[in-house]
């Protein structure tokens, strides 16, 4: 079979990122294709973390406030630079990270008859009302009434003029079918890890020793890490209220808590309320470059996600739970949507009720209590993930779908 050729796209106006989901998502994707013999060429606004050695082309944007501005006057000349890339790379499909207020991708693609892959993993309608939403009455007024219908119309423009739409879960497929979107436009692939970054063995490396040597100098403690942002989907409320019960009844010895991350809505809730303890350690975001030597050092990880604000169903699949899964540790998660899929109750993890700070306390104090539980959970859930849920796996999956599906042009 001849070597797939894609042009991966890549507009959102977050620069600089060093860390969370979409870095992980982003870094996944190449390599992952790469792994599976594609040529990729990248276009996009900047040069982003893990990817150095890709071919890039870069159109520089503008970067304006509010940040919509800039992503908005981008449409109106990215699209020959694109062009250009196209005719000079001849790729057999362009395979777009979806932004809310980009548009040119989907209208190149349709003008010039090219495949167009659209990674979609949420509705930016939805993040407008819910995430994005201003305290402000008049910014509030103009989100709902201006910008809502823009992002609205460029949604479903980029939804209906996509070859094949690549979305994380079942909820979000059920989202599409309901707005119209036909289902074999729709593939299903949950996010994954990367298999060489993320494994059991990193635990004996040089760094991950230094790193636990931090808080745990004669090695006897027993580490329990979160890695996430501080909000209230990632359970961060009752995160607070478990720590600080724990800690403050003395509910089990020799524990830290390592909290990795960031996040304005509940930082210094958590710091001002938590920071009295010693055995509670904040570390600031953590490079993902970096990220595997801390999870390493963790003998428990924890994932006590909510349920989305104004959300019926979870529609997320967070890139730390397989992450979690693969360096072989005890999990303590929500038994919520796809998290509650992927791993099994007492088999690879303990899960617990979404936002019932007992159940998160009692499996925090059982796994803390007993190695050998952490242990068997820990390895049952590692099987698994390299079984099923690496990047290469995953773009095995999504490129197998492609050809059977005969979307490549």
């Amino acid at each position: 079979m001849k070597k797939i050729k894609v042009i991966y796209v890549r507009t959102q106006f977050w620069f600089d990122l060093k860390a969370g989901g979409s870095v992980a998502h982003t870094s996944g994707v190449l390599n992952g294709m790469i792994k599976n013999g594609c040529e990729i060429n990248i276009v996009s606004n900047e040069k982003f973390s893990g990817t150095k050695d890709f071919k890039y082309k870069i159109i520089k944007p503008l970067k304006l406030k509010p940040y919509w501005v800039g992503e908005l006057l981008y449409n109106f000349y990215a699209g020959s630079s694109l062009k250009k890339s196209i005719s000079n790379f001849k790729p057999d499909f362009i395979y777009h990270r979806y932004t809310g207020y980009t548009f040119f991708v989907a209208a190149l693609a349709k003008k010039i008859g090219i495949p167009l892959i659209l990674e979609f993993n949420s509705f930016d309608t939805w993040k407008l009302k819910y995430w994005e939403k201003s305290k402000n009455i008049l910014k509030r007024l103009f989100q709902r009434i201006f910008l809502y219908n823009i992002v609205k119309k460029i949604e479903d423009y980029n939804l209906n003029n996509a070859s094949l739409i690549v979305t994380i879960s079942k909820t979000l497929e059920k989202n599409l079918l309901n707005i119209g979107i036909p289902g074999d436009k729709i593939f299903v692939n949950p996010n994954g890890f990367d298999s060489e970054k993320f494994k059991p063995e990193q635990k004996d490396s040089n760094k991950c020793k230094e790193t636990r040597r931090k808080f745990d100098t004669d090695n006897k403690k027993v580490i329990v890490g979160f890695s996430g942002t501080f909000g209230p989907w990632h359970g961060i409320p009752q995160l607070i209220e478990a720590i600080d019960e724990i800690l403050g009844k003395n509910m089990a010895e020799d524990l830290h808590f390592l909290i990795m991350g960031k996040g304005s809505q509940l930082k210094d809730k958590m710091i001002s309320r938590l920071s009295k303890y010693d055995e509670v350690t904040f570390t600031g975001i953590i490079n993902y470059s970096e990220i595997q030597y801390y999870l390493a050092a963790c003998d428990i990880l924890i994932s006590p996600h909510n349920l989305p604000l104004d959300s019926e169903e979870f529609f997320g699949s967070p890139t730390k739970i397989f992450e979690y899964m693969a360096m072989g540790k005890g999990i303590v998660a929500s038994n919520l949507g796809q998290i509650g899929k992927i791993l099994e109750n007492n088999k690879t993890a303990i899960l617990i009720e979404p936002g019932n700070v007992n159940e998160l306390i009692k499996g925090i104090v059982k796994l803390v209590k007993d190695k050998g539980l952490r242990q068997k959970l820990g390895n049952n859930a590692s099987k698994k993930a390299f079984k099923k849920y690496t990047w290469d796996r995953n773009i095995e999956k999504l490129l197998f779908f492609i050809i059977r599906n005969k979307i490549l042009s």
